[in-house]
């Protein structure tokens, strides 16, 4: 059995207002997770106390960080990370459409139980026309892998959208809040408690539980997922 945690960490500022990437690092550790998606992280921005989110929260929970720039500002950026205890076998990063802020998918293939697994971690526009149109480039990504998959992320529209519908187009695919019957939990608290955070996982793994632990480390909350080979 292995547990994915997707996290939205608004890099590292609470509902307090206060940056923290060590309270991210802190709430993360306390999850004991195998596999972490990370969006809205910071690596080397102006203004941050900390240079390096990516490589920190790496350290901080001992494991292997890969990171997918997105937006550049000054000398630094702003995306995607995976972070795994498992270690990186091998990345890419894929572009998603749209006039709006950048937005990607991160892919890494990883071991897990000395199988290979991959895993997708997306960030979706707020724009609804975007962000449909997106969803249907992730589909695409997804269902040209045939190793067992994981896909993560905040997706910023709620179950029975047309955005969750693309998605699920891969028949490969199944929501786990779904399949444990937990999607009444929210994991956008702070904006009328929606849920647009998401794991989906390939048929071939079982899903043994599902929570969302309510934090204010950021803006979003933590959504865990312990998976098992069916």
């Amino acid at each position: 059995m292995f547990r994915v945690v997707t996290y939205n960490i608004r890099a590292g500022v609470g509902v307090d207002g206060i940056m923290s990437i060590r309270r991210i690092g802190e709430t993360l550790a306390t999850l004991s997770p195998d596999i972490v998606c990370l969006q809205e992280v910071a690596q080397h921005t102006v203004g941050g106390w900390l240079p390096n989110q990516p490589k920190y929260l790496g350290t901080r929970l001992g494991m292997e960080s890969a990171f997918q720039r997105l937006r550049t500002i000054g000398p630094g950026g702003f995306g995607n990370c995976i972070v795994a205890k498992s270690g990186t076998l091998h990345c890419r990063f894929h572009r998603l459409p749209g006039d709006g802020e950048p937005r990607g998918v991160l892919e890494m293939l990883t071991r897990i139980d000395g199988q290979e697994v991959v895993i997708l971690n997306a960030h979706l526009s707020t724009d609804e026309k975007e962000r449909v149109s997106q969803s249907e480039g992730v589909r695409k990504i997804a269902q040209q892998i045939s190793t067992p998959k994981a896909l993560c992320g905040d997706f910023n529209d709620i179950t029975g959208s047309q955005t969750i519908a693309n998605l699920l187009d891969d028949i490969a695919l199944r929501d786990c809040a779904l399949e444990a019957g937990k999607s009444q939990l929210p994991t956008f608290g702070c904006s009328g408690n929606k849920r647009i955070d998401y794991i989906f996982a390939d048929l071939r793994f079982g899903v043994k539980s599902y929570d969302v632990p309510i934090t204010d480390a950021s803006d979003h909350y933590p959504v865990v997922v312990d998976l098992d080979w069916d």
